[in-house]
């Protein structure tokens, strides 16, 4: 009896008819087969497996530096700029985003005296000159819409709610200073998890806020966009213009009860496939704000500079700083007149072509007490195509 006679007989007899219905089962053993068929389930199962995790999109996700700005409480007042690409969006598209901003922040001219003391904290504040004190952890929540409303302009436009408080991260703050023997600036001073802001000048409150208000909205701002050059996929240049409406409030916090202006400027670079780079320049005018009569102000002037480096079609790793002009006159005092820096550093993943996830850490890089200790970023993107 032959081997394949001999096969065909087992086949037969495990399962009758097996080899009339089936005629190419006897032909080759089982063990003979199922290696072969194994192998390409296992290669179709990593081919999906890939797919999923490496899609190939038919447009590239948005890039662009992340959406934050300056979370300096004071400055907050003022219209701050919001970093963006170079790029408009596609024709006849428009962005939905939500960004989430949490910062912890001590800053003070000391000696500042009892600052819960009004009049202990005016004999600490000489003539003609700014003090300073925030001790206040804040949460920020902005909503944007970005909209394509021609071949050249974009609009768009940010509402955020505000909420300062005490929080609970002044006990975490001073431990990463001891662990890397730092500076508290001070902080250790004061209770911890404590919450007040104060600006005066000439013995007068501009700021006296020593109770945390609830959630609420604060200024609303206008955008619109153009591009200046659009030098194929490898740098685009736009100018933008906004304007900070009065919509919230100073005695809570979430505004300067002024109007506000600004003339931006995005540049972005794409030198290869994996590597973009932008730049924004923007400079804020700012309109007179509530109680600011004895309180003079000057233009804040920002600047952003960001790397983003793709590691796959879907994840994105970038790294930003930031740094603002104060938005009060010289002083010997400081801090609230001196240049800000503001580090940045997280990931951008990628969930569709559409939909965009922001994760990012804020660390402060001036030595005057004029930036968040740490800050907290994150933001989700949603684009029509």
């Amino acid at each position: 009896m032959t081997e394949y006679t001999s096969h065909r007989f087992q086949v037969e007899k495990r399962f009758p008819g097996a080899a009339t219905r089936f005629p190419g089962a006897a032909r080759f053993p089982r063990a003979a087969r199922l290696p072969g068929a194994a192998r390409v389930l296992r290669r179709a199962v990593a081919c999906s497996l890939l797919t999923i995790a490496f899609p190939v999109f038919s447009q590239s996700p948005a890039t662009g530096p992340f959406m934050q700005r300056d979370q300096f409480p004071v400055r907050m007042l003022f219209l701050g700029l919001r970093p963006d690409a170079g790029d408009l969006l596609p024709r006849r598209s428009a962005r939905w985003a939500v960004r989430f901003d949490y910062a912890n922040t001590y800053a003070s001219t000391l000696p500042v005296g009892d600052t819960l003391i009004a009049d202990d904290y005016y004999r600490a504040a000489p003539a003609n000159e700014y003090r300073l004190f925030v001790d206040s952890e804040t949460l920020r929540v902005s909503v944007d819409l970005d909209w394509r409303i021609a071949s050249r302009l974009q609009a768009g436009m940010t509402l955020p709610f505000l909420k300062h408080g005490g929080g609970f991260l002044d006990g975490v703050v001073e431990g990463f200073h001891g662990m890397f023997n730092l500076s508290n600036g001070g902080r250790e001073w004061a209770p911890r998890n404590d919450y007040g802001v104060f600006v005066v000048r000439n013995r007068r409150f501009w700021i006296r806020s020593v109770e945390s208000a609830a959630f609420r909205p604060g200024d609303l701002v206008l955008r619109v966009k153009t591009p200046l050059y659009l030098g194929g996929r490898n740098v685009t240049l736009a100018l933008a213009g906004a304007v900070k409406l009065s919509t919230g409030n100073l005695e809570t916090l979430t505004g300067s009860g002024g109007t506000d202006f600004q003339a931006a400027l995005f540049a972005t670079w794409r030198p290869e496939q994996h590597l973009v780079f932008h730049a924004n320049l923007a400079h804020s005018r700012l309109g007179r704000p509530s109680h600011g009569e004895g309180f003079p102000l000057r233009s804040i002037t920002s600047l952003v500079l960001a790397f983003e480096y793709r590691t796959t079609g879907r994840l994105a790793a970038l790294v930003q700083t930031q740094t603002n002009i104060g938005p009060f006159p010289g002083s010997r005092l400081g801090p609230l007149n001196r240049t800000a820096i503001e580090a940045t550093a997280g990931v951008r993943y990628a969930l569709s072509e559409s939909l965009s996830l922001d994760l990012a850490l804020t660390e402060n890089l001036s030595q005057y007490q004029n930036t968040p200790d740490v800050g907290f970023h994150a933001g989700i993107a949603w684009r029509t195509p």
